[in-house]
């Protein structure tokens, strides 16, 4: 009997090409489930990641902000060289290291926060082809976190600060100059991106034959759970009147160049067309007009930043999509969570002291950022969504074909549902510690040297020791209502001496971080390793 290829009989073909179809499909299912545990220990990161924050939080909003900082310090050492979360770490120490009064610390995590989105002022898009495929495939929590457009101008004026208090005022003009090119470009080429972006994913919702408003309906139901507030959103935009005054104080405060003086001009009538209301704008618009020059303007400006900006919680949906044999995908969206906790006024101790008034509401600024994103944001992740569970339905069904019995296509279904489940979460990454409020107070500068500032309710909140006869400029963090002490960073001029030394609280102790990072540590592209990866899972 001859026992060569040719002696195989028509059944016993069928047979081998099954059993090698079999094969291509095992080792699909097998590189499936390679992608569930990657998924479970992405997850794992991102609790981690979640908690850490709500730690740094507690910390930051009490007033012990060494702790804070200490805490941050730790975070960027622990995940130093994950490059999706990187960025918000750094923009956590800065801050943090900042309140605490380690300025030269801070200044470092501010370059390096830089270096990572400087090359989106202008040029560089906010989104790539492959990162787009990665989130569709996983979600939106594993694409590279950028900042948004609020963040990434409130780093600059913040850096700025950093600058001006230690008296490099060359750089703090740079700084300032940056942020007012990110507000720009966040009004110029911000709102393009995400149009296009949303447009590049109702094409691919079209493909899928799927009915539009299901998005539509989606995003009414994410503002809905939200609170939505309209009154804020018809006038909230990406111009930060804050970083316009900052920078128009510290022009009037350091220079009496012609060209400085009408820049400063020119940035107050930019603060009254968004502000029409200021008082304070109209003054120092005239104190330009009067020809005195920068050692001479005998004022004091405190910038109150109160309070915290909104973070993110998760709102989960049910999207009525078929896909195999269920008739929904769940799908899971970040909605903003207002933190109610801030001192919205100061005021100057005494009878009839002067009071600060509003100039920046971040609460509306990311709220109208956020509120452009949305479609996008549901649009994707419905996709993602739907994509999801269908890979989970072909793998299943491929399980149960290629097995002579159905535990093979149960496990992998079992396993679908565990990937669906891990995968289906919603970014809810943000700077967390940014203000909710910016108020300015503008007084003469006393002639005693002594600032006395009350609460809204007449409490004591702080003392400042300015500069009499000359323009001082303070910035004062004050995270929350229970915060025991406030973070207090002061500019002294005067054409005598020149800046001084930054002023701080007495117990605000710098933190025993490591050294400012150079600019050059942070230029690598880093990813992060399966061994980190495990590590946030085995710390869950």
């Amino acid at each position: 009997m001859r026992t060569g290829f040719y002696e195989l009989t028509p059944i016993a073909l069928r047979a081998a090409t099954s059993a090698a179809a079999a094969v291509r499909i095992m080792a699909g299912v097998v590189r499936f489930m390679a992608v569930l545990i990657a998924v479970v220990l992405i997850t794992g990161c991102q609790r981690e990641l979640r908690k850490s924050v709500a730690a740094i939080d507690a910390a930051y909003s009490s007033g012990d902000y060494p702790v804070a900082a200490k805490l941050a310090e730790a975070a960027v050492k622990q995940n130093n060289n994950d490059q999706q979360d990187r960025l918000l770490w750094w923009l956590e120490a800065g801050r943090t290291q900042q309140a605490a009064g380690a300025i030269d610390i801070s200044s470092g995590w501010y370059d390096r926060a830089f270096v990572e989105v400087s090359p989106y002022l202008d040029s560089k898009a906010e989104a790539t082809i492959s990162e787009a495929l990665a989130t569709t495939a996983v979600n939106q929590t594993i694409r590279i976190y950028k900042a948004t457009p609020p963040e990434r101008i409130m780093l600059c004026a913040l850096q700025g600060a950093n600058f001006l208090v230690q008296g490099d005022l060359a750089r703090a003009r740079i700084e300032f100059n940056r942020a007012a090119d990110f507000q720009q470009d966040a009004v110029a080429r911000f709102e393009k991106e995400v149009n296009n972006a949303q447009t590049a994913a109702n094409n691919e919702w079209s493909k899928r034959g799927w009915n539009t408003q299901l998005a539509t309906s989606a995003t009414a139901s994410v503002r809905k759970e939200q609170g939505r507030d309209a009154s804020t959103l018809g006038f909230a935009s990406f111009a930060n009147p804050f970083v316009s005054y900052l920078r128009s104080v510290f022009l009037i405060s350091t220079s009496s160049e012609m060209g400085d003086r009408q820049n400063a001009r020119a940035d107050l009538r930019s603060v009254q067309e968004m502000l029409p209301g200021l008082s304070v704008a109209s003054e120092d618009i005239a104190l330009i007009d009067s020809g005195t020059t920068h050692g001479s303007a005998a004022f004091t400006w405190v910038f109150f930043l109160t309070g915290l900006a909104p973070d993110y919680k998760e709102f989960r949906l049910d999207i009525p999509i078929p896909v195999g044999n269920v008739n929904y995908v769940s799908a899971a969206f970040p909605i903003l969570r207002k933190r109610p906790s801030f001192t919205p006024v100061i005021a100057v101790a005494g009878a009839g002291g002067a009071r600060s008034e509003t100039i920046a509401n971040i609460d509306a600024m990311v709220e109208a950022d956020f509120d452009s994103r949305l479609p996008l944001i549901v649009t994707q992740e419905i996709i993602s969504s739907a994509a999801k569970a269908a890979a989970t339905w072909a793998a299943s069904q491929a399980a149960y074909n290629s097995s002579s019995n159905s535990t093979a296509g149960i496990l992998v279904q079992i396993a679908g549902i565990v990937y669906q489940a891990a995968s289906t979460a919603a970014d809810l990454r943000c700077w967390s510690t940014m203000p909710k409020q910016i108020a300015l107070l503008r007084v003469p500068t006393p002639a005693s040297g002594r600032l006395d500032l009350v609460r809204e309710d007449g409490s004591a909140l702080c003392t400042l020791h300015v500069e009499p006869g000359a323009p001082n400029i303070a910035l004062i963090t004050l995270p929350s209502m229970s915060a025991k002490s406030p973070s207090i960073m002061l500019y002294r001029g005067g054409l005598g001496h020149g800046p001084r030394a930054p002023v701080l609280e007495p117990d605000a102790e710098p933190t025993m971080g490591p050294p400012a990072p150079t600019l050059a540590e942070a230029l690598p592209t880093l990813v992060t390793t399966p061994s980190q990866s495990l590590r946030c899972l085995i710390n869950d």
